[in-house]
């Protein structure tokens, strides 16, 4: 804050230089203060955002899963339904397939 040398202490009337001079380092002061709320808010916004992400990514993860075990479940369904028709029909494509490849 104010630091009074030996001057000021003996001077008893107060200038308008005095008072400029202890605005001038009050709104030093409230920069500094301001700056520091703005780093802290911003550091802080930046991890709610990642932890946020970090939550929906964790809460999504067996949904995902289960859409994954559905669509293998899915593909061996209908790779057995085309084996199954593959014989009942007798032309063997599928062998066939196989060998050409």
């Amino acid at each position: 804050m104010l630091k009074m040398d030996k001057n000021q202490r003996i001077r008893s009337n107060i200038t308008n230089y005095d008072v400029l001079r202890v605005v001038k380092e009050e709104i030093k002061d409230s920069e500094a203060r301001i700056t520091r709320r703005i780093y802290t808010v911003a550091i802080l916004s930046v991890a709610l955002i990642i932890f946020v992400l970090m939550l929906i990514i964790t809460s999504q993860t067996p949904t995902t899963r289960d859409y994954a075990a559905e669509a293998m479940k899915r593909s061996f369904e209908a790779e057995r339904a085309v084996k199954m028709i593959d014989k009942a029909a007798g032309t063997n494509f599928l062998e066939q397939s196989k060998f050409n490849q």
